[in-house]
């Protein structure tokens, strides 16, 4: 998968009318038009060049004017610009080496200007060009580059897609193992980042190396999460163009499994997609892979030749060598058990498509059936060899490079750890110093407020007129809807019966029985318990709870105001005389009705007194 990012014509703009009004400063107004005139000029030939509706000749013949003209002025930041622009034209019409030749420029103007950004995609394009010419080797080591320069600059995003291009490499290679790795290490910088392309493409590329070394559970976990990534994005409408691929692997896993069934299944679906069919490169190759997995279930499947026969066709016609190598390399195995010299013939046209690829990994694959197919191989023997040891050598070579890159990202990571941990120690001390000082200020601020807020509170209790203790029967709103009303077969005479009852309760200060409750008020009004609880719901807008606890306290507010000998008693004793079973059930109790605490409510009455 190839990730290209746009550079903002925005750059360019503000650069050119910086560049134009230094020109034209202090000019005559004759000059300043001619100047401005070929400014105008240079600006349309640059946007001449980024015109998709013109041909690619045409639009590099616009770009190299644009060049030309930056180029005398010595204006760098619109070379770079120029020569960006150029290298992707010439990438784009299959002008490999021109574009390495120039993007070589790219490079050392941003190394001369020490410009990391510009050195990242400098390496990046010569990676690029140079893995469309099949120099794997050389392109491995651009994107190295372009990774450890975006590390410096911190953009893991950019370090991500570098290491993703360098396991593809490595896949393509055959080093699986390696593979797996650098995409592990990719993940690690893309996994915060919202490039959901990239993720899933770094799955892909673990997944496809996990079923090479036929771990296949680890696999499909792999290209379940690539697959997961790429719905997402397809539910959001972005381009999901990769799920095909990725279903693709999924058959291919699944199969190596020995699942033929499922495997056949996924590939029917691909072969039947509209978009796969507009797609001639991906459709060939899902109609070859479902030809070969037809033919692996089961051997005597009449229908497995024409699938691979029309693929082949198909990628005859395109041109497409890679497509061919997998093509015949499939008929290969066909006919190996059936018709050795229709096997031979496809081994060798695989043989002679990996050679015009320059495709090692497919050399040595190809060699191996011929040599099962061909008497005298010794010539075959030789590349065989050689291909072999030069494979080993670019792999061992490749792992060497990011072995070292690798080791300097641990490095800097130490590095910056220690940093870390060294700044830490040294500002430690005033940190927990600043911490300290800044709780100290809130704790004194919070003890002060609630001093203050107590003191308020206590005021109140000592202000606050003793209410009523009765009230007229509820017949407004109530404003507790968790209390009930009173029902309307209550007769009046038990109206009036309970009221007094509760008056006369109130009167003799009852409520500082300990052991009260509305059975016993029940009892002691001749009534029931239900009438009772109505009665107080209604007239004292509490529950029974409520209400009697809250007599008890009004009771201890007062006395407590009034007598200096109970101020003397313990908060436990004056909870037990006025009713209540604990100190702590008193304390709570007082608190939620006054906002503050017994023990403080006396204390201040005595420094009052």
């Amino acid at each position: 998968m190839k990730l290209w990012r746009v550079i903002s014509p925005f750059t360019f703009f503000g650069v050119l009318i910086h560049c134009s009004s230094l020109l034209t400063f202090s000019q005559t107004d004759e000059n300043i038009i001619s100047s401005r005139k070929k400014w105008d000029s240079i600006l349309h030939h640059y946007q001449l060049s980024g015109n998709h509706i013109l041909s690619v000749p045409e639009r590099l013949n616009h770009v190299s004017c644009f060049l030309n003209n930056v180029y005398q002025m010595k204006q760098d930041s619109l070379i770079y610009l120029g020569l960006m622009r150029k290298t992707m034209l010439l990438g784009k019409n299959q002008e490999f080496d021109s574009a390495i030749a120039y993007t070589h420029r790219l490079l050392k103007l941003a190394i001369k200007n020490k410009d990391t950004l510009y050195m990242s995609k400098a390496n990046t394009k010569l990676g690029l060009y140079n893995e469309s010419k099949n120099e794997l080797e050389l392109s491995f080591k651009y994107y190295n580059q372009s990774f450890r320069a975006s590390r410096s600059l911190g953009d893991s995003l950019r370090a991500g897609i570098s290491l993703l291009r360098m396991a593809n490499i490595q896949s393509t290679l055959g080093d699986y193992s390696g593979s797996k790795t650098t995409a592990i290490d990719g993940i690690k910088y893309s996994e915060n980042s919202k490039d959901v392309e990239l993720l899933s493409g770094l799955y892909h590329i673990i997944s496809v190396s996990e079923l090479e070394q036929k771990k296949y559970s680890k696999a499909l976990k792999y290209n379940e999460l690539a697959i997961s990534l790429e719905k997402d994005m397809s539910s959001q409408n972005f381009n999901n163009s990769n799920l095909h691929i990725f279903k693709n692997t999924r058959a291919n896993i699944l199969s190596s499994k020995g699942d033929y069934y499922k495997s056949i299944l996924i590939l029917s679906a691909l072969v039947g997609d509209s978009v796969v069919k507009n797609n001639k490169l991906e459709y060939s190759r899902i109609l070859d892979n479902l030809g070969y997995i037809k033919w692996l279930k089961n051997q005597k499947d009449s229908t497995t030749i024409d699938f691979l026969n029309r693929a082949l066709m198909i990628r005859k016609q395109m041109g497409d060598i890679e497509g061919l190598i997998a093509s015949n390399i499939h008929l290969t195995k066909y006919y190996l058990n059936k018709n050795n010299s229709k096997a031979f013939k496809y081994a060798e046209s695989a043989y002679q498509n990996a050679l015009e690829l320059g495709s090692l990994t497919s050399i040595i694959e190809s060699l191996g059936y011929i040599f099962q197919l061909k008497d005298n191989v010794t010539e075959e023997a030789k590349v065989y060899h050689e291909t072999s040891q030069k494979l080993n050598k670019i792999n061992q070579s490749n792992r060497e490079i990011y072995a070292v890159t690798k080791y300097e990202n641990e490095l800097l990571e130490q590095q910056n750890i220690q940093l870390a941990q060294k700044n830490d120690t040294m500002t430690g001390y005033i940190h927990v110093a600043a911490v300290l000082l800044v709780f100290s200020m809130i704790g004194v601020g919070y003890y002060a407020y609630q001093r203050h807020q107590y003191k308020k509170r206590f005021n109140a209790v000592l202000a606050r007129q003793q209410e009523p203790t009765t009230a007229a029967i509820a017949t407004k709103p109530n404003p507790n809807p968790g209390i009930k009303e009173l029902p309307a077969s209550m007769s009046q005479e038990t109206l009036d019966h309970l009221r007094n009852a509760l008056q006369q309760f109130e009167a003799q200060e009852h409520y500082l029985a300990p052991d009260i409750n509305v059975h016993t008020l029940a009892q002691k009004f001749n009534s029931n318990t239900s009438y009772v609880s109505m009665m107080i719901n209604a007239d004292k807008q509490k529950t029974m709870n409520q209400y009697i606890n809250d007599l008890r306290i009004d009771y201890a507010i007062t006395r407590l105001q009034q007598d200096k000998v109970f101020r003397k008693y313990t908060v436990k004793a004056i909870a037990q005389d006025i009713g209540f079973n604990s100190a702590e059930n008193f304390a709570k109790k007082f608190y939620k009705k006054t906002g503050i605490y017994p023990s403080y409510y006396i204390k201040k009455l005595n420094e009052d007194a």
